[in-house]
């Protein structure tokens, strides 16, 4: 008996557990899936790291996509149901910045180093480095042909010969 009691017990525990960790999910065959699909994607798991609200399946993304779920039914629209999330919990909750106001510099500061970068680099290190030796004096450049190439590796080879015919 006593077996009894306490296996009753711990089923109706595991049944309360099941409950709480798993929200019940509004019935959705009457909700536009196109629609809830696209908010649930623009939205961020609180949660989870880098996973939408789409995603996931975490107890608070349940609850976010049963929210979205009951607002669409209600007859919002993508932007009202985005601006009740914004409001709630900030713009943190939309997996894109905001392309409006001080958050469009999220989108602007990144293109710009993309765009100028290479120019920048190109300008400060390359055609600097180019117009001058290693002094930092300018030089000017002089085709060279092979012949005066091998000249010159002649007259350094010839040094080189002398100044170890002096140290044997």
């Amino acid at each position: 008996m006593k077996r009894l009691v306490v296996s009753f017990f711990l089923g109706m525990l595991a049944l309360s557990v099941e409950a709480q960790v798993q929200p019940k999910s509004i019935d959705d065959t009457s909700l536009n899936q196109d629609v809830f699909k696209d908010v649930a994607a623009d939205l961020r798991c609180p949660t989870c790291t880098g996973i939408s609200v789409l995603d996931s399946d975490a107890p608070f993304s349940v609850q976010i996509k049963n929210e979205v779920k009951q607002q669409l039914s209600e007859g919002k629209n993508k932007s009202q149901i985005l601006e009740f999330f914004t409001d709630r919990y900030g713009p943190w909750i939309l997996r894109e910045p905001p392309k409006e106001g001080v958050h469009l510099w999220a989108w602007i500061v990144p293109l710009g180093f993309l765009l100028l970068g290479p120019l920048a680099v190109w300008y400060f290190f390359w055609r600097r480095s180019s117009n001058q030796d290693s002094t930092g004096e300018s030089v000017e450049f002089v085709p060279v042909t092979v012949e005066d190439v091998v000249a010159e590796m002649q007259v350094e080879l010839d040094k080189m010969r002398e100044s170890h015919k002096g140290q044997a």
